[in-house]
């Protein structure tokens, strides 16, 4: 968030009043506009997460900006995982923040699904520099081991990128937002060196949007696996293969 912001415009105040709804303590809901703009991102399977529009942030240098709590805002999942989500502060024990990634609502509607689209979580604010990262447990509803994805492929059980992250500018409130999306089904390196057999690598199956963290810009830092990931992007679509684990209730 800018510090320089104008706190007297009338405007801006009802704006700013009116980017959460009241609700539990530890509950949120992203405005209204936003959750239409992001929520364009989750697109159909196997068209790829990306907006040429806005700067690429490289998912494994993500921070707390040192001003905002960091709130993290479901936006839409459009894949038959039911997935949840955790985060780590400076590489310390994993936090669960959604147990269970679904709604009746969402691209691919669960009937029992259980958020709405645009519900936040606070993280909270932190005290000097503090790094973030963000984890997907895929299917973990009915995969008792499931496969755990995060931002350092390296540590991925196939080796392969399952997150992108973007910055996007509000500019009614006057501040940044953090768009981050998954991969969720394991991939591997086809014989040509593509990294689309059995994944279609969209990263739009689960999408969320961060305030209060900033992050590198990918062009400056780039990593060799996310580049070989997308370089394989032209060979993927139509619907993802059956899931590696039928689901069960």
């Amino acid at each position: 968030m800018k510090l320089n912001r104008i706190t007297t415009s009338v405007a801006f105040v009802a704006a700013a009043a009116s980017i959460f709804s009241a609700g539990a303590a530890n509950a949120m809901t992203l405005r209204a506009d936003l959750l239409d703009t992001f929520g364009q991102y989750v697109n159909e399977e196997g068209n790829l997460f990306t907006d040429a529009s806005l700067k690429q942030l490289n998912p494994g240098s993500l921070s707390w900006n040192g001003v905002d709590p960091i709130d993290v805002f479901f936006v839409d999942e459009g894949a038959g995982f039911r997935s949840s989500l955790d985060y780590s502060i400076n590489g310390g024990q994993k936090v669960t923040l959604f147990d269970d990634i679904s709604s009746t609502d969402s691209v691919l509607s669960e009937q029992d699904g259980p958020l709405d689209l645009g519900e936040g979580r606070r993280v909270g604010a932190f005290s000097g520099p503090t790094s973030i990262d963000f984890f997907l447990n895929a299917n973990s509803k009915f995969d008792d081991t499931p496969y755990v994805y995060g931002a350092d492929a390296a540590a991925n059980p196939d080796g392969l990128q399952h997150m992108v992250a973007f910055e996007y500018y509000d500019d009614v409130e006057d501040q940044f937002w953090t768009i981050i999306g998954f991969e969720d089904l394991y991939g591997e390196l086809g014989a040509t060196g593509s990294p689309n057999q059995d994944s279609d690598r969209d990263f739009n199956d689960v999408v969320f949007a961060v305030r209060g963290v900033q992050g590198e810009d990918v062009a400056k830092t780039p990593e060799p696996s996310a580049l070989l990931a997308f370089m394989g992007l032209g060979l993927a679509g139509g619907l993802k293969q059956l899931r590696r684990k039928s689901e069960t209730a």
